[in-house]
Formats: C-alpha cells, structure tokens, sequence
C-alpha cells in the first residue's frame, strides 16, 4: 500500500511539474509575442506614450473651449419640460432639418429659436469659431470613465445652427443664412485634435451629415455666390483628412485598450461588463483573464488589430474591398479581444461617407453656378477637377445625370454598388446609394432621406461604438 501511494505521489509530482513547465512555456511564448507586437507598433511609427497623442496645451485666449461651454451652460440653464433646453431644441432643430418635425413642433422651434437667450448663445458659439486653438479640459487618464459632455453639446449647436440658417433662408435673408454654414463646419473642426473615436464620429456627423444637409437646403433656395462656393470648399475639404480618425484610433488603444490590459483583474472583469454588449464567449473571458498565456494572447491580438486599424486608416486613399478589414478583426478577435476593440469596418465606412458627401456637396454648387452662367446644367462632370468628383468608394467619377431643371449626383456607397442612385430610407440596410437630388423631391409624409453621416452617427456613445461589430 506504501509503494502504491509513493507512486501515485510521484506521478502527481511529475505531473505537476510538467504542467508547470508547459505553463511556463506558454507564458514565455505569449509574452514574446505580445514584445514583437510592441515592436511592430514602434517599427511603424506608431505613438507609444500618452503624450504623443493628447492635444497640447492652448493659452485662454486662444482656446475656443470655454466660449463653447459657457455657452452651453447658458442655454443648459433654461426651463423646459423635456430634458435640457440645448438638448431639447438640438433634437427638434434635427427634425426641422431632415423634415421629419411635426406642424406644431415647427411653430415652437420658430418660437425657441427667435428668444434672445438662443442669439446670444449662438453669438459666443460664433465668438468661438474665430479663435485660433481648441481645447477641452478631459481627463485622459480614466480609460472607460472619461466623460465627454460637449459632444453632444456641439453637436446640438451644429442642429441649431442649421435650423437657424434655413429659417433665415425661408424668410428671405440669404446672407445671415450662408454665413451661419462657415461657423457651423467650424464647430465641428473644434473636435479635431480629441484622439477619442467618440469625438471624432461627432465630428464627422457634423460635416458629413448636418452641415452638408444644411448646404444642399440652402441651394434650394439660393446657392451661394463663387466667393462663398469656394470658401465652404476649402473648408468641406479640410476635413476629409484621416489623420484626426487615425489619431483617435491610436488613442482608443492607448487610452481604453492598454488602461483595460492594466488594471488589475477582478476590476477588469467589472469593467467588461461595460464593453461586451454582444461578446458570445464571456465564460471563456473569464477563464482567458485569469489565465496569463491567454491573456497574453488576448493583449497581442488586441494590438495587432489596432495597428492594422490605423494603418488601414491611413492609407484610407486605397480602394479595398468593403469587408477587408473585417476579416483581419475576425480573425484575431475572441475573448476580450472582442469586447475591446471598436467597430473599425464601420468607422472606416462612416468616414468614406463623409468623403462622398463632402464631395457631392461641392459638386453640386459648381453645377448650379454652370447653369446660371451658361443656362443649363453640364451633360457630364467633364471639366471638372478629377479630385472633387471621384467617388471614395469606386474611386470613379461620380454618377452624375440632369434634365433641363434638375440634376442627381452621387456615390454608390458602402454596398459598392449602383443602385441607380436610390437614397437611404430610414433603416435600410442596402441597396441605396449617397444622393443628391435637386431639387429634392418632396414627399407627402415621413422623414427626407438623410445624408449617411446623419444615419450611423446619430447619438454616438462609447457603448455603441463597442456594441456594434
């Protein structure tokens, strides 16, 4: 019996010591792939440390951000019956916009914007835009915590904004109109240097849906002059850069990614809660957590994604096909991995669509300004510059038909296929493309199509941005 049991306790030795030279392996093997991944990410340029990517700091008088907040504050402080004023009159002036509002909702939205509480807060808002620098005062070092409470608070200036320019316009004074589009694209400039994907999907909601919205109205009614058509161009244009995008993407890993990797355990297991919204594997999170080699391994295919992410991004110029780098996340994301990483495809795709948008909305003003000179609209997009009319998605021209009084313009979007330029409606999900109809074709009821940006980016949110793969 005491032989047996001396040999039953070697085997478990043995045992035990083979399994703590296999964990020991497997540690050392995922903890030399997580270095090699730092080193592809240093390799290549990419930040590293915090300070590579929050914004420097900005002297008082140069800095937008308080004029911004106070007059948030300002309007935040009216009496409503719904929640707060600014929020309340953003949504309704949305409305207003995409022509979904209701008669007697349009009356008060008259009523509310007429108050001289409303002009004197857009007046700062305006003040604001004529400063050099923006900077808001967050706190980059709380990871998930990071509170962003002007976002929406721009966001529902950009509607204001909007609304104010096209009642203007239906009352006859054009200039006060247009020249509330420069502060409007402006604000939405302001978000420029947040390395938060958050603020920047705002931002691209801003230009790529409101603004834009707001330009192709105004033309209805009257287009603008070639002075003001090339000033709202260049601005337009300036944000079809992707460093901001790819910026926030460095940011999401080093702000959210590498805070989650470094808390300690039981708080990380708190906090994913919070990011997985559609995870299918949290017991195998769990035990992937408590496990090192596969928590290791978690934290070098997180890295390895974001990397590929911002590369992708910075290289948004190349055509690729739609569901590129979708497979690349696939393909490393499981576990944590999958709670962690933002929908990369979908904000790749939001940003081409703000590109086709801001390029149909530059083209249309020039086809306008054709027709009053020579009479009719052109028969083709021949003569124009080949950067303005090339659709992101195809890298063609844009599709560009006219009748005498008329003419559709656009890109066949993210399904990359020509539905003979059918807009969105509401939530359909594929066969529409990126239009502009002029004029626009008035419907008896329902909402108006609206602009792509307008449709993905409407109440952007962290737990969106991670709940949606």
């Amino acid at each position: 019996m005491r032989k047996r049991t001396v040999k039953i306790l070697k085997g478990v030795a043995i045992a035990l010591v083979a399994l703590a030279l296999v964990y020991f392996i497997a540690v050392s093997v995922s903890a030399a792939k997580l270095r090699g991944a730092y080193a592809a990410l240093r390799a290549d340029g990419r930040p590293m440390e915090l300070h590579e990517i929050i914004p420097a700091d900005v002297p008082e008088t140069e800095n937008a951000a308080g004029l911004y907040e106070s007059a948030a504050l300002l309007l935040k402080a009216q009496p409503t019956p719904e929640r707060g004023f600014l929020w309340y009159l953003g949504d309704l002036s949305g409305e207003f916009i995409d022509e979904s509002i209701a008669p007697d909702k349009l009356v008060e939205l008259k009523g509310l914007i007429a108050q001289d509480i409303v002009a004197r807060a857009l007046w700062i808002v305006e003040q604001g835009t004529r400063r050099r620098s923006c900077r808001f005062d967050l706190d980059y070092e709380s990871g998930i915590d990071i509170r962003l409470p002007h976002v929406s608070a721009m966001r529902s200036f950009a509607h204001i904004l909007g609304a104010k320019a096209l009642l203007e316009a239906q009352a006859g004074n054009m200039d006060i109109a247009w020249d509330a589009v420069p502060v409007q694209l402006k604000l939405g400039d302001a978000l420029r240097t947040e390395p938060v994907l958050v603020s920047q999907i705002v931002r691209i909601a801003i230009v790529g849906g409101t603004s834009c919205e707001t330009i192709r109205k105004l033309c209805e009614i009257e287009p603008p002059n070639a002075q003001r058509s090339g000033d709202l161009e260049d601005l337009l244009k300036s944000f079809e850069d992707v460093r901001p995008l790819v910026r926030a993407i460095d940011g999401e890993r080093m702000l959210f990614g590498e805070w989650a990797f470094n808390l300690p355990k039981r708080e990380l297991l708190k906090q994913h809660d919070f990011f997985s919204q559609d995870s299918p594997d949290d017991i195998l999170t769990v035990l992937g957590v408590c496990f090192k080699p596969v928590f290791l391994a978690y934290h070098t295919s997180y890295l390895k994604i974001m990397h590929e992410s911002a590369r992708r991004m910075e290289q948004a110029h190349l055509l690729e096909r739609g569901g590129a780098l979708n497979e690349i996340v696939e393909s490393e994301r499981r576990g944590l991995v999958w709670s962690l990483v933002p929908a990369m495809a979908r904000v790749k795709v939001m940003h081409r669509s703000m590109q086709a948008d801001i390029r149909i909305t530059c083209t249309g003003p020039a086809l306008l300004q054709s027709k009053a000179a020579r009479g009719a609209f052109p028969q083709t997009l021949t003569g124009f510059e080949p950067a303005d009319v090339r659709d992101p998605f195809s890298g063609a021209p844009l599709i560009y038909r006219s009748g005498a009084e008329d003419f559709v313009l656009y890109s066949i979007g993210p399904d990359e296929k020509d539905n003979n330029g059918s807009p969105k409606r509401d939530k359909q999900e594929k066969d529409w493309d990126i239009v502009w109809q002029f004029p626009r074709p008035r419907e008896t009821t329902g909402r108006q199509p609206a602009t792509q940006a307008e449709e993905t980016a409407d109440h952007p949110d962290e737990a969106e941005i991670y709940g949606v793969k």
